[in-house]
């Protein structure tokens, strides 16, 4: 398929349960823009700028990871660029802000990844004028996390989502840029500092995803609980043998048989 034929009102399943939207057995909230613009602006006032651009980066990092392992998992795109071209075809339906891809290098066994383009309609600049007036500093914090998190699942190296220009600033658009982790400089170092573990969490990630495969909604649920780690902070836990072991053993509890060695 290609990313164009992506829809996702098509598996976007409104009362799964009483209470509970899906989209392929991930569970899906709605927030209407003022509230999520509340929110942001009451991490910024408690937290401070830095520490607020941190927490947002990672909120919009995790959902462009989990975004990405579900529709890599369920879809079959008719070559890479489809694929990578589905993350901002999501970001535009689910009502961010509307994507425009004008730059696309990539080289799997060189490395070598760059993709670009603007955005129009960014509600996080939207909801950060509304509060502050015009920043001196890109502010679209969670849509820049989402790029970085879809781009490095796809190229499968961390890779960093930047704005050279931000609504947010005044300009009459976003424009924004994604290219290796090494090959920024100083200015992209709070956001490096902000994911870098969370590329240590894949293998446990890719438990959830086969317990979700193998049981759905109702599975992933019982995996955090058995874990003790809900999905959010399972994605920034360490790889380690003793994690892996935890994870194998609550999905042989849950399913009755070991799981396959990911």
């Amino acid at each position: 398929m290609k990313s164009d034929d992506f829809d996702l009102k098509a598996d976007l399943e409104y009362g799964a349960e009483p209470g509970v939207n899906s989209f392929r057995n991930n569970r899906m909230l709605i927030f209407n823009a003022k509230s999520m613009g509340l929110l942001r602006q009451q991490l910024i006032d408690t937290l401070g700028l830095e520490e607020a651009r941190k927490t947002l980066f990672r909120f919009g990092f995790q959902s462009g990871y989990s975004d990405f392992l579900s529709i890599d998992k369920n879809y079959d795109f008719d070559s890479e660029k489809e694929l990578l071209e589905a993350g901002p075809k999501i970001h535009t339906d689910k009502g961010l802000v509307s994507v425009e891809t004008t730059e696309y290098e990539y080289d799997e066994d060189a490395g070598e990844f760059r993709y670009g383009g603007l955005w129009h309609n960014s509600y996080e600049a939207e909801q950060h004028v509304i509060y502050n007036g015009e920043a001196e500093e890109p502010v679209c914090w969670s849509l820049t996390g989402y790029a970085s998190a879809w781009c490095s699942g796809f190229a499968e190296i961390p890779v960093l989502a930047m704005e050279s220009k931000c609504a947010g600033m005044g300009h009459d658009d976003c424009e924004w840029r994604v290219k290796p982790i090494d090959e920024w400089g100083e200015e992209a170092a709070p956001y490096i500092r902000a994911i870098m573990d969370f590329f240590r969490g894949d293998k446990l990630m890719e438990y959830y995803s086969y317990i979700e495969d193998q049981e759905g909604l109702e599975g992933k649920i019982e995996l955090a609980k058995e874990t003790n780690l809900p999905e959010t902070k399972a994605s920034t836990a360490v790889d380690s043998k003793e994690n892996i072991e935890m994870f194998r053993e609550a999905i042989e509890d849950i399913l009755g048989e070991r799981p396959p060695k990911l």
